[in-house]
């Protein structure tokens, strides 16, 4: 699954390099991969008792001016080819490329409560200053913190949460 998710990503990149609107397949895709996270959308159109017509018919007026004709015909292609099923992947595979494109490095943010968009984002700044590169952040609820946050980028960990300071205290105070 993932070999064809990334072909058929490598291919739509290779057009968005081409067409020179990389970000703006880039928003495409992730408004296509907001749709298919519905699994109920990708079943149906990969049901094959569903006339092709039906599905093409469909996906052209969801998505009628609000993608780009060729990630629109794309979609269509998918549908011929039956390979709408990998929808997902092929976003994820897709986002992976335009972000190795702008030197972008992807992280997950950790943290026992929900952040606002510009706490994020001056974290986002922080790790970037440290990482070298512009760092885009997922958050993630994980309550088992009990208070601060750790960052997962690449296979580096910085963890500034207090259930690693507590934990850090402990293994402290048993070797003395």
């Amino acid at each position: 699954m993932d070999i064809i998710a990334k072909r058929y990503a490598e291919s739509l990149f290779d057009l968005a390099k081409e067409e020179q609107a990389i970000e703006s397949y880039q928003k495409d895709m992730e408004k296509v991969y907001n749709v298919f996270l519905d699994k109920t959308f990708v079943q149906f159109f990969s049901h094959v008792a569903i006339v092709d017509d039906v599905k093409m018919d469909i996906l052209k007026k969801s998505f009628d001016h609000q993608i780009s004709e060729y990630v629109l015909n794309f979609l269509l292609l998918l549908v011929k080819k039956r390979r709408i099923r990998y929808i997902l992947g092929i976003c994820q595979q897709f986002q992976i490329l335009c972000y190795e494109y702008f030197d972008i490095k992807i992280g997950k943010l950790y943290t026992p409560y929900s952040l606002s968009i510009e706490n994020i984002e001056k974290v986002e700044k922080a790790m970037s200053q440290k990482e070298g590169k512009k760092v885009k952040l997922r958050m993630i609820i994980d309550e088992s913190l009990i208070g601060g946050m750790r960052v997962e980028i690449d296979n580096h960990i910085y963890d500034d949460s207090l259930s690693y300071k507590l934990e850090s205290l402990r293994q402290e105070l048993l070797r003395k």
